[in-house]
């Protein structure tokens, strides 16, 4: 449901560059992003409303190693290719500076309502300057739909609307799914609530990043997978964390383990410094950063699984 509600909404924003005429590039670097981070959105949500901190932190974080450490070293292992540094550089920037201030916020093991506003205040600056940066580096485009008569018009119309709302319930119902049934595996098998966010739900949830990963190696789409990454990250760490903390908050105490504090968001740091860093100086993606990426991936779920008490 997760995966096909997200298909829903990606469609629908298709066919409405069709019939608008809306720059697809200024849709796809703002709503596609934001689409394909709805489950994770959803997930925490639910959790911190049923006052699971562990998952709603853990299904953030977490899916923010599984975009980079499989979504992307997938991508950057099957198709290495060059990358432009303009298009990349400033949202590597901003995407650092925001999981150092998560990370710093996190350092007495909690993130107030205050932490969270101005997460959520990152979060509405990046979206400005995505659409910003669309209308500066595309013009707009003329409506490719030709069809003007009333009925084509309701027909469009009712196909957009049925696309955005039949992907937004299968995104709810999904996420609330995952949330329940992984917190009763949890329990099931003693393992912590932030593990199995950290892992099995975050796998879950970035579905979609690894849908259109997929489909990016398929048509051999440069920069698709790349954008999609890095913008669904920073959704991740401002508008998820943001949002969370907030509602986490005003229920109470919005708790973060000391092992996310001091291991996993210092790993995920680690591994934009080994995904990011090469594109930037060297203009391209290498094989061997994709081998590398999915090594610490699975040294990192092998290690919260050695460690995890059961």
């Amino acid at each position: 449901m997760i995966i096909k509600g997200g298909d829903f909404l990606v469609d629908a924003a298709l066919r409405l560059n069709k019939i608008s005429g809306i720059n697809q590039v200024l849709i796809g670097a703002t709503f596609v992003s934001i689409a394909t981070t709805l489950p994770e959105v959803f997930v925490s949500i639910f959790a911190v409303a049923a006052g699971n901190h562990g998952i709603a932190v853990g299904n953030a974080v977490g899916s923010m190693i599984c975009n980079v450490a499989l979504v992307l070293a997938l991508y950057i292992t099957f198709l290495p290719t060059k990358v432009s540094r303009r298009g990349i550089y400033g949202k590597s920037v901003y995407l650092f500076v925001v999981t150092l201030l998560v990370f710093l916020f996190t350092a007495n093991l909690k993130i107030g309502w205050f932490e969270g506003a101005v997460l959520l205040l990152l979060f509405g600056f990046f979206l400005v300057l995505n659409i910003k940066q669309a209308y500066d580096e595309t013009p707009i485009v003329q409506p490719v739909c030709q069809e003007t008569t009333p009925s084509c018009k309701r027909k469009n119309i009712t196909a957009i609307a049925f696309g955005f709302l039949a992907g937004q319930l299968m995104l709810c119902l999904g996420a609330f799914l995952l949330v329940d049934h992984g917190e009763r595996l949890a329990t099931s098998f003693g393992i912590s609530a932030t593990v199995v966010g950290l892992t099995a739900i975050a796998v879950g949830t970035s579905m979609p990043e690894l849908v259109t990963c997929i489909t990016s190696i398929r048509r051999k789409s440069s920069g698709l997978a790349l954008g999609n990454v890095i913008g669904s990250n920073i959704i991740s760490c401002t508008l998820l964390l943001g949002i969370s903390s907030v509602i986490g908050d005003l229920r109470g105490t919005f708790t973060v383990s000391q092992s996310t504090f001091l291991i996993s968001i210092p790993f995920l740091l680690l591994l934009y410094i080994v995904a990011i860093v090469p594109m930037l100086l060297r203009r391209r993606t290498f094989r061997w950063q994709g081998v590398a990426l999915l090594t610490l991936y699975a040294i990192y779920v092998g290690y919260l699984v050695v460690t995890q008490p059961i």
